[in-house]
């Protein structure tokens, strides 16, 4: 049950009250609306997808999993997480297809139902803009009562024709069944939406809707033991606050965590790969590995086992992971991975055993690796970059993480190719580390980062930056790493397979298997993640 308690407005011209939303101009947050089902193979990859854009950007993208339409149709002995607000969201949107998603509940590119590929460049487009409204929440559950008490403020920075506020209650950490997770019925659904705090599917209007002006509403709701078959977790519960202007467009959007004094935190832990995983090769002495704290004690201390080639080592690492937030960690490698820099058809898989000293159930991070490439110490660079360059950066690392060298920061709006020289230390060896922080690659248009000797001869080229980037190693030295050359004369057909068997023709966002056959004959294959 939920009770508006207080609707206050006041014009900023009056003052009555001291007010705890900014007044200055903010950039405009991200929500997605991600729509989805435990019967869908694909939904986990659209998961995964939200989870590293809300973790790269954790203040200004929000998500939420609405279950609704065929796949999310419960079996026998299934639970249900369909709601009725849920339903009549996806169908005021007419979804069709899972998963997709909406950002901002405005069209991206000519389409308001976006693909899972297409998420990371709608939140980029969003968070260009400055909100209209600010806003500030802020939310507590009393044990006692079960109620859930809210607290919302809102200023105008500019005026909305018609703005709405809507609030909607999430909730983490739902164990349930999911085709493709991988974990039977003990996959972890998160963000996932239960109900709405305001009278109406589609928001509450607000009265007040000029420059200058502020608004205030405040909100109590009893949360029950279970919504339908599914038990509530107060501290596992969010509660998400935005407005629109009208039906559509997402003005603003902020979460609130509730305090629950009284209530004991839970311990909840799991891990996720880095956002450039490892593919091609690899020659770091550590392993990226986010740690995603769940829970509401902070983690302190963790041990790994880390596998290359059948061989495992048990490996310490200390920091901290506050509660409720994700870390990209860094855990040491022996010297086996040192060994193997120079060896083909590496094997490799990464797993949490313990947070805290307390045993925990997780998946391994696997994959593979082969040998580092051998390029010149002195070269030309060529980078060609896309529309969305400010997104994208260029470097050369060393094998402890260091930045040797750092090209650009190229501007956006412009499709250049860029020349950079490069002279780097004989015999030591290096990383090619492109990144986008939005997850979408360097391809709008296709770009690309060639290397060239001193007598102009191509060495090797990246054309395939897809999603959050690559990394690619070499040792500098005088010979020409000639295997790692790729052109598009040299290549006779490309075959991407997904992790069915299937053969895919346009693949879009998840993890396939390239095979690619050349002009001389020879066949390679590499896992690739889009």
């Amino acid at each position: 049950m939920k009770y508006l308690l207080v609707s206050v407005c006041i014009t900023a011209a009056f003052g009555a009250q001291a007010w705890n939303v900014t007044t200055d101009p903010t950039i405009k947050n991200a929500l997605v609306e991600e729509y989805t089902g435990m019967h869908c193979q694909n939904c986990p990859d659209g998961h995964r997808i939200v989870a590293a854009l809300s973790t790269l950007h954790p203040e200004n993208v929000f998500t939420v999993a609405i279950h609704a339409g065929g796949f999310a149709t419960p079996r026998r002995g299934e639970p249900n997480f369909i709601t009725e607000t849920g339903q009549a969201i996806h169908d005021h949107y007419g979804i069709e297809s899972y998963p997709c998603g909406i950002v901002n509940r405005r069209a991206y590119g000519n389409n308001l139902v976006l693909s899972r590929s297409d998420w990371g460049g709608a939140c980029r487009q969003a968070n260009r803009e400055t909100a209209p409204v600010n806003l500030w929440a802020n939310s507590a559950y009393d044990a006692a009562s079960g109620q859930l008490t809210l607290d919302v403020e809102g200023y105008y920075t500019a005026d909305i024709a018609n703005p709405r506020l809507n609030v909607f209650l999430l909730q983490s950490e739902i164990l349930g069944p999911q085709d493709g997770g991988e974990l039977g019925v003990e996959y972890p659904h998160r963000h996932m939406f239960r109900d709405r705090l305001t009278d109406n599917d589609l928001g509450d209007a607000i009265d007040v809707k000029s420059a200058g002006e502020y608004f205030s509403r405040s909100f109590t709701y009893t949360l029950p033991a279970a919504i339908g078959d599914v038990p509530t977790d107060p501290v596992n519960t969010r509660l998400l606050v935005f407005v629109t202007d009208g039906d559509d467009d997402v003005c603003q959007v902020i979460e609130s965590h509730p305090a629950t004094p009284g209530v004991e935190p839970k311990f909840s832990v799991s891990t996720s790969v880095s956002p450039i995983s490892i593919t091609k090769n690899y020659a770091l002495g550590y392993v990226e590995v986010y740690i995603n704290n769940h829970g509401g004690v902070d983690i302190t201390s963790a041990d790994f086992d880390i596998t290359l080639n059948g061989n495992v080592v048990s490996t310490p690492w200390t920091g901290l992971v506050p509660a409720y937030t994700n870390q990209l960690v860094r855990v040491n490698v022996g010297s086996d991975w040192t060994d193997a820099i120079d060896s083909d058809s590496n094997q490799f898989a990464i797993r949490l055993m313990k947070a805290n000293g307390q045993e925990v159930e997780t998946s391994s991070i696997r994959g593979t690796f082969n040998a580092v490439f051998s390029y010149p110490h002195e070269m030309t660079v060529k980078i060609k970059t896309d529309l969305d360059a400010a997104d994208n950066t260029w470097r050369i690392i060393d094998c402890d993480g260091n930045v040797v060298k750092e090209f650009g920061p190229y501007p956006d709006g412009l499709v250049e190719e860029y020349t950079e020289q490069l002279s780097l230390e004989k015999g030591k060896i290096y990383g090619i580390e492109i990144f986008d922080c939005w997850g979408d690659g360097v391809r709008h248009p296709l770009g690309s980062f060639k290397l060239y000797d001193t007598d102009n001869n191509l060495i090797a080229q990246i054309k395939e930056i897809n999603g959050y980037g690559i990394r690619q190693f070499f040792r500098a030295d005088a010979s020409v790493g000639v295997d790692a050359v790729e052109s598009a004369a040299d290549v006779v057909a490309r075959q991407y397979i997904d992790l069915t068997g299937r053969e895919v023709a346009n693949p879009g966002a998840g993890v396939y298997i390239l095979r690619t056959t050349w002009s001389d004959g020879k066949i390679t294959t590499e896992k690739l993640i889009k």
